[in-house]
């Protein structure tokens, strides 16, 4: 957590309760790390100064597990985030403050566990996101009031979600998404423009952001900082996937079904070496299912694994709002490790899709708001 007195961006938050959306109170906090994602959850760290008594009756407010702190900018609504840690602490010069940590809404999904045997048969994988959810609801005191986006994807599934798994909605919908052919998919909260009310929509799509709009994203321009790793400390180049296992007949020895394995052919032959990885799927009872993620690891982790990270700053010409992330920017650099070109051309300009962004505090030199943004590599 941020130290008393260290950098951080204040910011307008409103808090209100997790199941109603009943705002309690506003609170300026000086908010440490603010994230948003596709998919998975994003990160909320805050703290709020406990200068008096009235202070502090503000704060208490905010109950870990029972609250919700919907992060602003101007009007707009940047992150929802559920509390999950809240601790009022003071430090050796008598500064007291309530440290805070939550995760977007994303995060609940994982926080509750699929307690019934649920069968899917050709069921359109949208379909099975929506119902998994509306099951996750069937409880006023599990229900968090989301609006479920319409629509089918036209691409059906075979899914069998045993309550003995011990799986949570989180991670089935992670996995139901994460497959050739899957899908993308948000909470995001908003405004209603007409009642002036919260509402908070699951949305979905094939891939998530505005089709047909790149934005230029420079160095020298917006760019304050940026890192473009290579991590092979994970890299493959031939997958295989593991599921459940279907022998009934608990004389006999039990193995776990296994996929095809599938190999990178092109990294191979461009001489990669041979490097294999096992993911496990511990609900999924069909090949066909398992190799459709065995597939998709193949594609889209092979090899090193290479994503850029640019910070930016904003101004008027420049914003990008969290809540409409798959958005494509073309990031061109020029520095010492990417010179221009002898014709005068940058060797560094490439276009890629951005899939996470980290609200970062402003710093003490210029005091301009920045986010750190994380990129797909096309």
């Amino acid at each position: 957590m941020t130290p008393y007195g260290a950098p951080a961006a204040i910011r307008h938050c409103v808090v209100a309760d997790a199941l109603t959306d009943l705002t309690l109170t506003e609170l300026d906090l000086a908010v440490d790390t603010c994230q948003r994602r596709i998919i998975v959850p994003g990160v909320l760290r805050a703290s709020y100064p406990i200068t008096s008594p009235a202070a502090g009756d503000e704060a208490r407010k905010i109950v870990a597990g029972r609250t919700v702190i919907h992060v602003m900018r101007d009007v707009d609504i940047w992150g929802s985030y559920l509390i999950w840690h809240a601790e009022p602490a003071m430090d050796d010069q008598g500064h007291l403050t309530l440290q805070l940590q939550g995760a977007s809404l994303e995060s609940y999904p994982y926080r509750r566990k699929i307690r019934a045997d649920l069968t899917y048969a050709d069921v359109d994988q949208i379909e099975i996101a929506r119902q998994l959810l509306t099951h996750m609801a069937a409880r006023p005191e599990g229900d968090m009031g989301l609006a479920l986006m319409g629509g089918l994807s036209g691409t059906l599934r075979d899914r069998t979600y045993r309550a003995s798994e011990s799986a949570t909605y989180g991670e089935r919908l992670e996995q139901l998404a994460n497959v050739i052919g899957g899908f993308e998919y948000m909470i995001r909260t908003r405004i209603d423009t007409v009642t002036g009310q919260r509402v908070r929509e699951w949305v979905w799509a094939t891939r998530l952001g505005s089709p047909g709009i790149v934005r230029d994203i420079t160095q020298p321009g917006v760019i304050k900082s940026w890192s473009y790793p290579e991590d092979a400390t994970q890299a493959a180049t031939a997958w295989q996937t593991r599921g459940d296992t279907i022998q009934d007949d608990l004389s006999a020895a039990s193995e776990p079904l296994m996929s095809d394995v599938y190999e990178d052919t092109a990294r191979l032959a461009a001489g990669w070496p041979l490097l294999d990885r096992t993911e496990d799927y511990s609900s999924v009872r069909r090949i066909s299912t398992l190799n459709a993620h065995a597939e998709q690891l193949r594609d889209t982790r092979s090899g090193s694994v290479s994503i850029p990270r640019i910070t930016v700053h904003f101004d008027d010409a420049f914003s990008i709002d969290p809540n409409y992330l798959g958005d494509t920017a073309r990031f061109t650099l020029v520095n010492d490790w990417f010179p221009l070109s002898p014709s005068g051309a940058p060797t560094f300009s490439r276009a890629w899709r951005i899939v996470g962004m980290d609200i970062k505090p402003p710093t003490s030199d210029d005091g301009e708001e920045r986010a750190e943004l994380i990129f797909e590599e096309a």
